[in-house]
Protein backbone atom coordinates (compact mmCIF):
# COMPACT_ATOMS: atom_id res chain seq x y z
CA UNK A 1 0.00 0.00 0.00
CA UNK A 2 2.65 2.45 1.13
CA UNK A 3 4.46 1.40 -2.14
CA UNK A 4 1.19 2.02 -4.01
CA UNK A 5 0.89 5.49 -2.69
CA UNK A 6 4.82 6.86 -3.35
CA UNK A 7 4.03 5.78 -7.02
CA UNK A 8 0.98 7.84 -7.02
CA UNK A 9 2.93 10.90 -5.58
CA UNK A 10 5.61 10.76 -7.52
CA UNK A 11 3.43 10.99 -10.67
CA UNK A 12 1.72 13.84 -9.15
CA UNK A 13 5.19 15.56 -8.62
CA UNK A 14 6.25 14.86 -11.97
CA UNK A 15 2.86 16.53 -13.31
CA UNK A 16 3.29 19.94 -10.78
CA UNK A 17 6.78 20.29 -11.83
CA UNK A 18 7.10 19.66 -15.32
CA UNK A 19 8.59 22.81 -17.46
CA UNK A 20 5.77 23.39 -19.83
CA UNK A 21 7.52 24.75 -23.12
CA UNK A 22 5.93 26.53 -26.10
CA UNK A 23 8.03 25.78 -29.73
CA UNK A 24 9.56 29.37 -29.74
CA UNK A 25 10.22 28.97 -25.51
CA UNK A 26 12.34 25.72 -26.43
CA UNK A 27 14.32 27.73 -29.22
CA UNK A 28 14.89 30.14 -27.06
CA UNK A 29 15.94 27.73 -24.44
CA UNK A 30 18.73 26.45 -26.88
CA UNK A 31 19.86 30.03 -27.41
CA UNK A 32 20.52 30.84 -24.03
CA UNK A 33 22.12 27.00 -23.35
CA UNK A 34 23.18 25.22 -26.38
CA UNK A 35 27.21 24.22 -25.93
CA UNK A 36 27.78 24.17 -29.55
CA UNK A 37 26.12 28.13 -29.70
CA UNK A 38 28.61 29.11 -26.61
CA UNK A 39 31.44 27.21 -27.87
CA UNK A 40 30.79 29.55 -31.34
CA UNK A 41 30.70 32.78 -29.12
CA UNK A 42 34.18 31.83 -27.76
CA UNK A 43 35.47 31.08 -31.18
CA UNK A 44 34.08 34.89 -32.14
CA UNK A 45 35.97 36.50 -29.17
CA UNK A 46 39.16 34.41 -30.11
CA UNK A 47 39.33 35.90 -33.62
CA UNK A 48 38.61 39.09 -32.09
CA UNK A 49 41.72 38.86 -29.76
CA UNK A 50 43.77 37.70 -33.15
CA UNK A 51 42.68 40.82 -34.96
CA UNK A 52 44.19 42.67 -31.80
CA UNK A 53 47.16 41.02 -32.02
CA UNK A 54 47.89 41.36 -36.03
CA UNK A 55 47.00 44.85 -35.59
CA UNK A 56 49.72 45.87 -33.20
CA UNK A 57 52.25 43.78 -35.13
CA UNK A 58 52.17 47.11 -37.01
CA UNK A 59 52.74 49.45 -33.93
CA UNK A 60 56.18 50.43 -32.41
CA UNK A 61 57.27 48.15 -29.67
CA UNK A 62 59.64 49.24 -26.57
CA UNK A 63 62.26 46.64 -25.35
CA UNK A 64 64.89 46.85 -22.14
CA UNK A 65 68.23 44.81 -23.13
CA UNK A 66 70.74 44.45 -19.67
CA UNK A 67 73.83 42.09 -19.60
CA UNK A 68 75.16 41.79 -16.85
CA UNK A 69 78.81 40.48 -16.04
CA UNK A 70 79.90 39.40 -12.54
CA UNK A 71 83.20 39.92 -10.67
CA UNK A 72 85.53 36.87 -10.79
CA UNK A 73 85.65 34.96 -7.75
CA UNK A 74 88.66 35.76 -5.22
CA UNK A 75 88.84 39.02 -6.57
CA UNK A 76 87.78 41.40 -4.32
CA UNK A 77 89.19 44.69 -6.50
CA UNK A 78 87.16 43.77 -9.40
CA UNK A 79 83.62 45.18 -9.91
CA UNK A 80 80.78 44.04 -11.74
CA UNK A 81 79.49 45.35 -15.39
CA UNK A 82 76.72 46.18 -17.22
CA UNK A 83 75.44 46.66 -20.66
CA UNK A 84 72.46 48.62 -20.80
CA UNK A 85 69.74 49.93 -23.20
CA UNK A 86 66.35 50.87 -24.32
CA UNK A 87 65.46 50.46 -27.54
CA UNK A 88 62.10 51.58 -29.79
CA UNK A 89 61.27 49.85 -33.21
CA UNK A 90 59.10 50.28 -36.08
CA UNK A 91 58.14 48.52 -39.06
CA UNK A 92 58.93 50.59 -41.89
CA UNK A 93 58.22 47.79 -44.53
CA UNK A 94 57.20 44.14 -44.79
CA UNK A 95 55.74 43.60 -48.08
CA UNK A 96 51.97 43.60 -46.92
CA UNK A 97 52.12 40.91 -44.64
CA UNK A 98 51.57 43.15 -41.52
CA UNK A 99 48.83 45.14 -43.26
CA UNK A 100 47.05 42.15 -45.43
CA UNK A 101 47.57 39.97 -42.24
CA UNK A 102 45.83 42.37 -39.92
CA UNK A 103 42.97 43.03 -42.99
CA UNK A 104 42.35 38.77 -42.87
CA UNK A 105 41.96 38.82 -39.28
CA UNK A 106 39.38 40.94 -39.49
CA UNK A 107 37.49 39.07 -42.19
CA UNK A 108 37.52 36.36 -39.94
CA UNK A 109 35.84 38.04 -37.14
CA UNK A 110 33.10 38.88 -39.66
CA UNK A 111 33.45 34.91 -40.87
CA UNK A 112 32.92 34.20 -37.65
CA UNK A 113 30.18 36.08 -37.16
CA UNK A 114 28.37 34.82 -39.43
CA UNK A 115 28.80 31.34 -38.47
CA UNK A 116 27.68 32.04 -34.96
CA UNK A 117 24.12 32.94 -37.00
CA UNK A 118 24.17 30.51 -38.68
CA UNK A 119 24.33 27.71 -35.71
CA UNK A 120 21.50 29.80 -34.64
CA UNK A 121 19.37 28.66 -37.44
CA UNK A 122 20.74 25.47 -37.65
CA UNK A 123 19.82 25.04 -33.48
CA UNK A 124 16.16 25.96 -34.22
CA UNK A 125 15.53 23.77 -37.01
CA UNK A 126 16.69 21.14 -34.70
CA UNK A 127 15.16 22.12 -32.18
CA UNK A 128 11.68 22.00 -34.89
CA UNK A 129 12.74 18.27 -35.99
CA UNK A 130 12.61 17.24 -32.36
CA UNK A 131 9.45 19.35 -31.34
CA UNK A 132 7.69 17.78 -34.06
CA UNK A 133 8.82 14.20 -33.40
CA UNK A 134 7.45 14.34 -30.16
CA UNK A 135 4.06 16.12 -30.71
CA UNK A 136 3.62 13.09 -33.78
CA UNK A 137 4.41 10.47 -30.97
CA UNK A 138 2.56 12.14 -28.76
CA UNK A 139 -0.58 12.62 -30.97
CA UNK A 140 0.10 8.71 -32.13
CA UNK A 141 -0.14 7.81 -28.12
CA UNK A 142 -3.14 9.30 -27.85
CA UNK A 143 -5.22 8.00 -31.10
CA UNK A 144 -3.31 4.45 -29.55
CA UNK A 145 -4.81 4.72 -26.23
CA UNK A 146 -8.45 6.07 -27.60
CA UNK A 147 -8.06 2.30 -30.09
CA UNK A 148 -7.36 0.74 -26.58
CA UNK A 149 -10.22 1.97 -24.62
CA UNK A 150 -12.57 1.15 -27.11
CA UNK A 151 -11.33 -2.52 -28.20
CA UNK A 152 -11.83 -2.97 -24.33
CA UNK A 153 -15.23 -1.98 -24.56
CA UNK A 154 -15.31 -4.31 -27.69
CA UNK A 155 -13.65 -7.34 -25.76
CA UNK A 156 -16.25 -7.09 -22.85
CA UNK A 157 -19.41 -6.99 -25.28
CA UNK A 158 -17.17 -10.19 -26.82
CA UNK A 159 -17.02 -11.85 -23.51
CA UNK A 160 -20.90 -11.06 -23.46
CA UNK A 161 -21.74 -12.81 -26.38
CA UNK A 162 -19.39 -15.94 -25.93
CA UNK A 163 -21.21 -16.58 -22.14
CA UNK A 164 -24.60 -16.31 -24.08
CA UNK A 165 -23.21 -19.05 -27.21
CA UNK A 166 -23.74 -16.87 -29.71
CA UNK A 167 -19.73 -16.85 -30.40
CA UNK A 168 -17.18 -19.28 -29.86
CA UNK A 169 -13.75 -18.69 -28.23
CA UNK A 170 -11.71 -18.23 -31.33
CA UNK A 171 -13.72 -14.63 -31.51
CA UNK A 172 -12.37 -13.41 -27.95
CA UNK A 173 -9.11 -14.36 -28.68
CA UNK A 174 -8.75 -12.42 -31.76
CA UNK A 175 -9.85 -8.75 -30.05
CA UNK A 176 -7.57 -9.87 -27.20
CA UNK A 177 -4.57 -10.20 -29.63
CA UNK A 178 -5.47 -6.85 -31.14
CA UNK A 179 -5.41 -5.60 -28.05
CA UNK A 180 -2.13 -6.80 -27.48
CA UNK A 181 -0.78 -5.55 -30.43
CA UNK A 182 -2.30 -1.97 -29.68
CA UNK A 183 -0.31 -2.14 -25.99
CA UNK A 184 2.93 -2.64 -27.61
CA UNK A 185 2.07 0.08 -29.39
CA UNK A 186 1.51 2.27 -26.89
CA UNK A 187 4.78 1.26 -25.14
CA UNK A 188 7.00 1.44 -28.25
CA UNK A 189 5.73 5.40 -28.63
CA UNK A 190 5.98 6.25 -25.08
CA UNK A 191 9.08 5.02 -24.21
CA UNK A 192 10.26 6.57 -28.51
CA UNK A 193 8.75 9.98 -26.59
CA UNK A 194 11.16 9.65 -23.50
CA UNK A 195 14.05 9.21 -26.05
CA UNK A 196 13.23 12.11 -28.35
CA UNK A 197 12.97 14.41 -25.16
CA UNK A 198 16.11 13.31 -23.97
CA UNK A 199 17.43 14.53 -27.44
CA UNK A 200 15.83 17.78 -27.21
CA UNK A 201 16.82 18.59 -23.68
CA UNK A 202 20.10 18.19 -24.53
CA UNK A 203 19.83 20.70 -27.81
CA UNK A 204 18.32 23.19 -25.51
CA UNK A 205 20.93 22.53 -23.20
CA UNK A 206 19.40 22.12 -19.95
CA UNK A 207 18.86 18.98 -17.07
CA UNK A 208 18.29 16.01 -18.56
CA UNK A 209 16.05 15.26 -15.56
CA UNK A 210 14.29 18.44 -16.29
CA UNK A 211 10.19 17.33 -16.98
CA UNK A 212 9.51 18.91 -19.75
CA UNK A 213 5.51 19.30 -21.46
CA UNK A 214 5.08 20.33 -24.99
CA UNK A 215 2.17 23.22 -26.04
CA UNK A 216 0.85 21.68 -29.46
CA UNK A 217 1.90 24.24 -32.60
CA UNK A 218 -0.28 26.50 -33.38
CA UNK A 219 1.63 28.94 -35.22
CA UNK A 220 -0.30 29.88 -38.48
CA UNK A 221 1.87 29.24 -42.09
CA UNK A 222 1.93 30.37 -45.63
CA UNK A 223 0.14 27.81 -48.07
CA UNK A 224 3.25 27.16 -51.11
CA UNK A 225 1.13 29.50 -53.40
CA UNK A 226 1.62 32.49 -50.71
CA UNK A 227 5.06 31.83 -51.30
CA UNK A 228 7.63 33.55 -53.98
CA UNK A 229 9.94 31.39 -54.57
CA UNK A 230 11.65 33.18 -57.40
CA UNK A 231 11.91 36.01 -55.23
CA UNK A 232 13.24 34.38 -52.27
CA UNK A 233 15.84 32.52 -54.21
CA UNK A 234 16.78 35.49 -55.74
CA UNK A 235 17.27 37.25 -52.64
CA UNK A 236 19.50 34.32 -51.04
CA UNK A 237 21.67 33.91 -53.73
CA UNK A 238 22.95 37.02 -52.68
CA UNK A 239 22.53 37.67 -49.27
CA UNK A 240 21.84 34.55 -47.80
CA UNK A 241 24.34 33.29 -44.78
CA UNK A 242 25.80 30.32 -46.88
CA UNK A 243 26.88 33.11 -49.52
CA UNK A 244 28.10 35.56 -47.49
CA UNK A 245 30.37 32.93 -45.44
CA UNK A 246 31.67 31.24 -48.66
CA UNK A 247 32.81 34.86 -49.94
CA UNK A 248 34.30 35.66 -46.83
CA UNK A 249 36.47 32.77 -47.13
CA UNK A 250 37.27 33.87 -50.62
CA UNK A 251 38.09 37.20 -49.41
CA UNK A 252 40.61 35.36 -46.70
CA UNK A 253 42.19 33.34 -49.23
CA UNK A 254 42.91 36.29 -51.52
CA UNK A 255 44.49 37.63 -48.19
CA UNK A 256 46.21 34.88 -47.51
CA UNK A 257 47.82 34.97 -51.04
CA UNK A 258 48.87 38.65 -50.47
CA UNK A 259 50.29 37.45 -47.46
CA UNK A 260 52.62 35.04 -49.06
CA UNK A 261 53.20 37.02 -51.79
CA UNK A 262 55.70 39.72 -49.63
CA UNK A 263 58.14 37.03 -48.88
CA UNK A 264 59.57 38.39 -52.35
CA UNK A 265 60.21 41.68 -50.64
CA UNK A 266 62.44 43.06 -47.87
CA UNK A 267 61.53 43.83 -44.07
CA UNK A 268 63.11 47.14 -43.18
CA UNK A 269 62.61 48.10 -39.80
CA UNK A 270 63.92 51.40 -37.64
CA UNK A 271 65.34 51.44 -34.40
CA UNK A 272 66.09 54.11 -31.83
CA UNK A 273 67.62 52.89 -29.02
CA UNK A 274 68.91 54.93 -25.58
CA UNK A 275 71.72 52.88 -24.23
CA UNK A 276 75.59 53.15 -22.98
CA UNK A 277 77.65 52.84 -25.38
CA UNK A 278 79.87 50.57 -23.56
CA UNK A 279 80.72 48.36 -20.57
CA UNK A 280 80.52 50.23 -17.26
CA UNK A 281 80.52 49.45 -13.47
CA UNK A 282 77.19 48.95 -11.77
CA UNK A 283 77.81 52.93 -9.76
CA UNK A 284 78.54 54.14 -13.01
CA UNK A 285 76.26 52.68 -15.06
CA UNK A 286 73.54 53.81 -12.46
CA UNK A 287 74.49 57.63 -12.99
CA UNK A 288 73.72 57.09 -17.13
CA UNK A 289 75.77 60.15 -17.92
CA UNK A 290 77.42 58.87 -20.88
CA UNK A 291 74.22 57.37 -22.09
CA UNK A 292 73.48 58.21 -25.87
CA UNK A 293 70.56 58.12 -28.11
CA UNK A 294 71.02 56.13 -31.06
CA UNK A 295 69.19 55.39 -34.48
CA UNK A 296 69.68 52.28 -36.14
CA UNK A 297 67.61 50.99 -39.79
CA UNK A 298 67.94 47.00 -40.59
CA UNK A 299 67.30 45.86 -44.06
CA UNK A 300 66.91 42.20 -44.23
CA UNK A 301 65.98 40.47 -47.72
CA UNK A 302 65.58 36.32 -48.64
CA UNK A 303 67.28 36.93 -51.61
CA UNK A 304 67.36 32.76 -52.68
CA UNK A 305 65.98 30.21 -50.75
CA UNK A 306 65.09 27.66 -53.73
CA UNK A 307 61.91 28.72 -54.65
CA UNK A 308 60.01 27.43 -51.35
CA UNK A 309 58.69 31.35 -51.31
CA UNK A 310 57.42 30.68 -54.84
CA UNK A 311 56.11 27.41 -54.30
CA UNK A 312 54.33 28.64 -50.84
CA UNK A 313 53.02 31.76 -53.27
CA UNK A 314 51.88 29.27 -55.65
CA UNK A 315 50.16 26.86 -52.99
CA UNK A 316 48.01 29.93 -51.40
CA UNK A 317 46.91 30.95 -55.22
CA UNK A 318 45.64 27.78 -55.74
CA UNK A 319 43.63 27.36 -52.61
CA UNK A 320 42.13 30.89 -53.56
CA UNK A 321 41.22 29.46 -57.27
CA UNK A 322 39.99 26.31 -55.11
CA UNK A 323 37.53 28.12 -52.58
CA UNK A 324 36.45 30.85 -55.75
CA UNK A 325 35.35 27.80 -57.61
CA UNK A 326 33.51 26.41 -54.10
CA UNK A 327 31.56 30.09 -54.41
CA UNK A 328 30.06 29.51 -57.64
CA UNK A 329 29.43 25.64 -56.81
CA UNK A 330 27.79 27.00 -53.49
CA UNK A 331 25.25 29.36 -55.53
CA UNK A 332 24.26 26.48 -57.79
CA UNK A 333 23.82 23.94 -55.09
CA UNK A 334 21.89 26.81 -52.71
CA UNK A 335 19.29 27.08 -55.94
CA UNK A 336 18.32 24.04 -56.30
CA UNK A 337 18.30 22.96 -52.37
CA UNK A 338 15.57 25.96 -52.60
CA UNK A 339 13.90 24.68 -55.32
CA UNK A 340 13.90 20.90 -53.95
CA UNK A 341 12.83 22.11 -50.51
CA UNK A 342 9.80 24.21 -52.49
CA UNK A 343 8.79 20.79 -54.40
CA UNK A 344 8.81 19.22 -51.30
CA UNK A 345 6.95 21.20 -49.28
CA UNK A 346 4.04 21.48 -52.30
CA UNK A 347 3.88 17.88 -52.13
CA UNK A 348 3.66 17.63 -48.45
CA UNK A 349 0.97 20.03 -48.34
CA UNK A 350 -1.42 18.30 -50.94
CA UNK A 351 -0.88 15.37 -49.02
CA UNK A 352 -2.45 16.86 -46.26
CA UNK A 353 -6.06 17.30 -48.13
CA UNK A 354 -5.38 13.58 -49.45
CA UNK A 355 -4.88 12.14 -46.31
CA UNK A 356 -8.01 14.17 -44.48
CA UNK A 357 -9.78 12.87 -47.49
CA UNK A 358 -8.71 9.36 -46.47
CA UNK A 359 -9.64 9.56 -43.09
CA UNK A 360 -12.90 10.80 -43.75
CA UNK A 361 -13.47 7.84 -45.45
CA UNK A 362 -12.38 5.33 -43.61
CA UNK A 363 -13.96 6.97 -40.49
CA UNK A 364 -17.69 6.26 -42.29
CA UNK A 365 -16.48 2.91 -43.45
CA UNK A 366 -15.91 2.24 -39.57
CA UNK A 367 -19.08 3.04 -38.74
CA UNK A 368 -20.72 1.17 -41.07
CA UNK A 369 -18.54 -1.90 -40.27
CA UNK A 370 -19.36 -1.47 -36.16
CA UNK A 371 -22.98 -1.59 -37.02
CA UNK A 372 -23.00 -4.43 -39.53
CA UNK A 373 -20.20 -6.31 -36.82
CA UNK A 374 -22.99 -5.47 -33.79
CA UNK A 375 -25.53 -7.44 -36.18
CA UNK A 376 -22.98 -10.14 -36.96
CA UNK A 377 -22.61 -9.07 -40.23
CA UNK A 378 -18.93 -9.35 -40.54
CA UNK A 379 -16.41 -11.34 -38.72
CA UNK A 380 -13.78 -10.32 -36.44
CA UNK A 381 -11.20 -9.75 -38.30
CA UNK A 382 -12.97 -7.85 -41.16
CA UNK A 383 -14.17 -5.49 -38.62
CA UNK A 384 -10.64 -5.34 -36.36
CA UNK A 385 -9.20 -4.30 -39.68
CA UNK A 386 -11.19 -1.40 -40.19
CA UNK A 387 -10.82 -0.28 -37.08
CA UNK A 388 -6.66 -0.90 -37.48
CA UNK A 389 -7.08 1.18 -41.00
CA UNK A 390 -8.62 4.22 -39.85
CA UNK A 391 -6.50 4.84 -36.80
CA UNK A 392 -3.09 4.17 -38.77
CA UNK A 393 -5.25 7.01 -41.00
CA UNK A 394 -5.58 9.40 -38.20
CA UNK A 395 -2.05 9.11 -37.55
CA UNK A 396 -1.05 9.50 -41.07
CA UNK A 397 -3.11 12.64 -41.16
CA UNK A 398 -2.06 14.43 -38.05
CA UNK A 399 1.48 13.48 -39.29
CA UNK A 400 1.36 15.02 -42.46
CA UNK A 401 0.18 18.13 -41.10
CA UNK A 402 3.23 18.12 -39.10
CA UNK A 403 5.63 17.55 -41.44
CA UNK A 404 4.19 20.29 -43.81
CA UNK A 405 5.26 22.42 -40.64
CA UNK A 406 8.80 21.03 -40.67
CA UNK A 407 9.18 21.67 -44.38
CA UNK A 408 7.90 24.47 -43.90
CA UNK A 409 10.86 25.72 -41.26
CA UNK A 410 13.32 23.77 -43.72
CA UNK A 411 12.84 25.77 -46.66
CA UNK A 412 13.14 29.21 -44.12
CA UNK A 413 16.26 28.02 -42.98
CA UNK A 414 18.02 27.53 -46.49
CA UNK A 415 17.26 30.68 -47.67
CA UNK A 416 18.22 32.99 -44.68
Amino acid sequence: MKKTISIIMFIISSQIFSMELSLEDSVNKAYENNKSLKTRQIETIQQKLLYKEAYKDGIPTVSIDIDYTGNEEGKEDTESYFENGITVSQTLFSGGSIYYGAKGAKKKIDLYKIMYQKDMTDTRLKVVKEYVKILQLEKALEVYKASQKERKEELKMQKVFYDLGIIDKSEILKVESSLYETQSDILEAGNSISTEKIVLKKIMGISLKENIKLKDITTSILSPEDIKVEMDKKIALKESLEIKQQKLNLDIKKLEQKVSRSDFFPEIDLDYTYESPEEASFSKASQGNDWEWTVGVSFEWDIFNFGSSMDSYERKKLETEKVSILVEDSKEELEQNIITYYLNMKTLYNLIDTKEKYYETLKETYEIDKEKYANRLIDTVDYLQTESDLREAEVEYINSQLDYYLAYEEYLNIIK
